[in-house]
């Protein structure tokens, strides 16, 4: 008898055989989307039955105290694998795509899985009894283990669920998320609770075991009442977040209801309303977790999706960036678009009140210890002000916020500020125009410290082109549509100039100013502070002609979220650390792009000897990105704050190519697919 071979011993053809996507073939994308989904499910009930091994030993084989220990052990760790099956297909399939092909399998649905009914009945029946029917020992540790990994299983699921479905009704007739929650608890959905004695395999009676009296719940401290000052992204994705942990949320608004209204419109409160706004693929992934299903709301009202560099031109270092090179997707909604559907679904909640034409002028409280606002209604003869208390209050105002000067006039300090200046301005305009040649969609011009001039061109929904063009401070671009189409000749590439002079302007250009990176660090002003938050732009602001503020701003919220889920309710300074935290990849790309330009000032600004080393190896990676597939993604990655900056210079592939091979230059010609 011949040995068997590696493909042999695990039956591979057999094996690689079984997935069959009901996609068809022809739709290549969807059908390697739907096979991806089939192989990780697959590998699962694989893994499944690997647990169940273990724990079918337990039960029905003598096995001591060693046996017990690496038996649960091993079943735990086999359990974690699980959780990481779930968390791939949470950060690989695309929501979309899962929605496109999950009607193909009909009612069948991951709760039929008799080996999944079976390890939770297994596993709350080992955590409860020990072999001959008596209870455990509280704080057997391999149990614990245990019985830790299945509620992070369990957890991961129902986030799964929650991020493909959201409030969507699940496959077997289910009601998706609280459907699947229930089931994992051991519910049927049309039963009573299935308890771990009713599924047990049959063996030698024992003694009856009564059920110990249900633990009262552990309730966590309230954050009380929480006043919101702003209604933007920001303040709406806060306030989101906080509802899930105060009694209530105020939400304060200057702009009055009928600009706060329900469609979409620019509003005078938000002076970034007419400008160009990208949400990164990491914005994308922060708000789908915020708001699930928000990123395929946004798609149906007509929001762009685009990949980058594979559906624009991206001119970077004197070169375009090779289309073929991997890419990721970016969003391009209007901002009004996109505060619409955010609105729309925050205020939703019943938990969540916003009061419009409501402008704030002045905090309440004393030094380290905030306990509400000043306000007074706009419009009318002087009215009167009024206060609001708060057990929190959130400032979100933005750029324009007035909280340092309120801490100094209740006789506290304001927080330091780290500044880089650049003094550079932009402008934009709609445009009716035909695509650009060779199938783009648009261009992005990346001004650096060689040429100051950069261009950002994203479609829009409603067939409309929002184009946004920037320089130094001494060369502003026009606010007129002529001047505004002439300043386009002196960016480095042709293409966006005559693409422009055949479009038509629908509005008039409108320009900005305000584009220093400014962070102001109210994390130190001492643990005792309490009862103040501060988010987004009035944290810390970025220079907008990097796209950053919206993906920042959602990370912020994700970062509230996650410092809140634990069991107890963070300090308010430990809050502010964990939004600060969040924004720090943004400050260190905006900065670190910022610092080397011509005339910036600013105490934050990089400079001596290590800076200029770095920023020599920084030029290095930027030649090597328009042609090296491996830096174009690493740099990417970082720009779309996927990555931290850091891994610029640890990553090992790239610091080869970037220092040991010689940059490939590009063709001048537009890029091709």
């Amino acid at each position: 008898m011949s040995s068997p071979t590696y493909a042999t011993y695990l039956r591979l053809d057999e094996l690689l055989s079984l997935q069959q996507p009901l996609t068809p073939a022809d739709q290549r994308d969807l059908s390697d989307s739907e096979r991806l989904f089939i192989v990780v499910h697959q590998a699962s009930e694989t893994l499944l039955s690997q647990v169940l091994v273990d724990l079918r030993h337990i039960e029905a084989a003598p096995c001591g105290p060693a046996c017990f220990a690496h038996r649960v052990r091993r079943a735990t760790r086999v359990i974690d694998a699980l959780t990481g099956q779930l968390t791939l297909l949470r950060h690989a399939l695309r929501r979309e795509e899962f929605l496109r092909f999950r009607d193909r399998f009909g009612t069948a649905s991951g709760l039929e899985s008799e080996q999944f009914r079976e390890l939770f009945t297994r596993v709350r029946q080992l955590t409860k009894y020990d072999g001959d029917g008596a209870p455990r020992p509280a704080g057997t540790d391999p149990l614990g283990e245990l019985d830790d990994a299945v509620r992070r299983w369990r957890g991961t699921h129902l986030e799964l669920v929650s991020h493909m479905l959201g409030d969507l009704a699940g496959t077997g007739e289910t009601s998706g998320a609280e459907f699947l929650a229930a089931r994992l608890d051991g519910t049927p959905g049309d039963g009573p609770p299935v308890r771990p004695q009713d599924a047990r395999p049959a063996r030698p009676a024992a003694p009856p075991v009564p059920e110990p009296a249900p633990a009262a719940p552990a309730t966590r401290p309230s954050l009380g009442h929480v006043v919101v000052l702003g209604g933007s992204v920001a303040g709406l994705l806060t306030a989101q977040v906080l509802a899930d942990h105060a009694e209530r949320v105020t939400v304060l608004e200057r702009d009055h209801g009928d600009q706060y209204g329900d469609g979409p419109a620019p509003r005078s409160g938000v002076p970034q309303s007419r400008h160009t706004h990208v949400l990164l693929t990491s914005g994308i992934n922060a708000l789908d977790e915020l708001l699930p299903g928000l990123p395929a709301e946004l798609m149906e009202a007509g929001a762009p999706r685009l990949a980058v560099p594979g559906d624009l031109g991206v001119w970077q270092a004197g070169q375009w960036i090779s289309r073929r090179n991997p890419s990721e997707p970016i969003m391009t909604p209007s901002r009004p678009l996109l505060e619409h559907h955010v609105r729309r679904r925050v205020l939703a909640d019943p938990r969540i009140e916003v009061r419009t034409g409501t402008e704030v002028t002045g905090l309440l409280g004393r030094p380290g210890r905030i306990t509400g606002v000043t306000v007074r209604d706009r419009g009318g003869d002087h009215p009167a002000p009024r206060e609001v208390t708060a057990d929190l209050v959130v400032d979100a105002t933005g750029r324009g916020s007035r909280t340092p000067q309120w801490l100094t006039g209740l006789g506290g300090r304001p927080p330091a500020e780290e500044v880089v200046e650049t003094g550079r301005a932009y402008a934009t305009c709609a445009f009716h125009a035909d695509d650009p040649a060779a199938d783009l969609r648009g261009f992005y011009l990346v001004p650096d410290a060689g040429q100051p001039y950069g261009a950002i061109v994203l479609p829009a929904e409603g067939g409309r082109w929002l184009v946004t063009l920037s320089g130094p401070r001494d060369r502003t671009p026009p606010t007129d549509p002529e001047g505004f189409v002439d300043f386009a000749g002196l960016l480095p590439h042709p293409a966006v100039h005559k693409w422009l002079s055949a479009a038509r302007p629908l509005t008039r250009p409108v320009g900005y100013r305000h584009t220093a990176n400014r962070r102001r660090r109210y994390d130190r002003l001492g643990r005792e502070t309490t009862g103040l938050l501060v988010v987004g732009d009035a944290l810390c602001a970025l220079n907008p002609v990097y796209g950053q503020g919206l993906s920042a701003a959602a990370l912020n919220a994700v970062a509230l979220k996650h410092e809140l889920a634990g069991p107890y309710a963070p300090s308010a300074h430990a809050l502010q650390r964990a939004v600060l935290k969040s924004s720090g990849r943004a400050w260190e790309v905006a900065t670190g792009a910022d610092s080397p330009m011509p005339g910036v000032t600013g105490n934050a600004v990089r400079t001596g000897p290590v800076a200029r080393l770095l920023n020599r190896y920084l030029g290095r990676v930027r030649d090597h990105v328009p042609s090296d597939p491996v830096v174009c993604a690493a740099n990417r990655d970082v720009l779309f704050l996927l990555t931290p900056p850091h891994t610029l210079l640890t990553s090992p592939k790239v610091l080869r190519r970037a220092l040991l091979s010689t940059a490939v230059p590009t063709s001048r010609d537009l890029p091709t697919p």
